[in-house]
């Protein structure tokens, strides 16, 4: 019994466990190295490093002299499928780097654009009256990255048009991200993984804190009057329906609630039992409830209304059980104690 009943305590969350690790896992993985990186701090681009040695960490870097815009990006909004607008979402710079002497291309998000094209004016200003650009610049934080494909081709294009040359690797900095991931996703995505691995945790140790043979002891803690051996030739003679196991004298499940704080309960006791089906959202949940004499509920979560039924109708053989899902059940019973009692539980005396 014991072990039957262990099985199906970990059957019933294996499922669920193992969604949770699988997705934790896949974003704990993607957003690690973004995430670890974050909180070591992005390492100073200075003079003396070498920008093949750096490829791939996340840097910070001081932009003095920015050209020009050599890319914008737009992003259209949408609200239940219907467009609001399209707005500028991150600009592309072509920026001089006059430590090595070679063209850089930076990118930043809109909110930025206004920073990079003040510097930009101061940066020419400082060009014609041939003094040099005062006061720091535009502080940018990412990934050091190879500039490819269509950008990289607008890139040389821009340094064309105003005479500079650019290196066979154009390497891009794109403020606010690590290796092609926002700070906001690498922070929140970690989030949702370790609050997934902290529910696998909890569902492990509640398992193990509620397990069959604690919820058994606390029952015979409970009623003296019963053995471990009627519980025993109880559930060997019961019939199983979709792990519920309705004896002659105890009912027993592995996914009893509330709160998976049961796993038995003594049929005398029962004076109620139906089906319930509860939406949430786009999907329903599915119930057998059973209604005791002191006043407490059990209930237990099927995969379908077919199989609540099965359950239900194996107490029509119990005389002292009203069996079904009338309204008027529930409507007597809240509102007329006694009057539900005396239509079958007063069999039983």
């Amino acid at each position: 019994m014991v072990k039957k009943l262990r099985m199906g305590q970990i059957m019933d969350s294996l499922w669920i466990v193992l969604i949770c690790l699988a997705l934790s896992g896949f974003m704990l993985y993607k957003m690690g190295p973004g995430l670890i990186a974050l909180i070591k701090g992005p390492e100073p681009l200075t003079a003396e490093k070498e920008l093949a040695e750096m490829e791939g960490k996340y840097v910070s870097w001081e932009v003095k002299y920015p050209v020009d815009i050599y890319m914008e990006t737009t992003k259209t909004t949408k609200v239940n499928g219907v467009s609001t607008g399209t707005k500028k979402h991150r600009t592309s710079w072509l920026v001089i780097d006059e430590d090595r002497g070679i063209c850089l291309s930076i990118e930043v998000p809109a909110k930025r654009s206004d920073e990079m094209m003040a510097q930009s004016n101061k940066f020419f200003a400082a060009m014609e009256t041939e003094t040099d650009v005062t006061g720091s610049g535009v502080q940018v934080a990412g990934s050091l990255e190879v500039l490819e494909g269509e950008e990289l081709g607008y890139c040389r294009q821009v340094a064309g048009s105003y005479m500079l040359p650019t290196e066979d690797k154009v390497y891009h900095i794109r403020d606010g991200s690590i290796h092609g991931e926002s700070k906001t996703n690498i922070y929140g995505i970690s989030a949702i993984g370790s609050f997934l691995f902290l529910i696998v945790l909890f569902i492990i140790v509640k398992t193990l804190r509620n397990s069959a043979k604690k919820l058994i002891d606390r029952y015979l803690e409970q009623h003296q009057d019963v053995t471990m051996e009627q519980l025993e030739q109880d559930f060997a003679q019961a019939q199983e329906i979709n792990k519920v196991w309705v004896g002659k004298r105890w009912t027993f499940s592995p996914k009893m609630g509330p709160d998976m704080q049961h796993l038995l309960f003594d049929n005398d006791q029962l004076i109620w039992v139906h089906t319930e089906s509860v939406r949430s959202g786009r999907n329903v949940n599915f119930y057998v409830r059973w209604n005791l004499i002191d006043g407490s509920e059990r209930q237990v979560s099927l995969s379908s209304e077919k199989k609540c039924v099965q359950v239900m109708e194996k107490y029509e053989q119990f005389a002292h059980v009203v069996v079904g899902n009338s309204a008027e059940y529930g409507y007597m019973l809240r509102n007329d104690r006694e009057a539900f009692l005396n239509l079958k539980y007063r069999n039983k005396l």
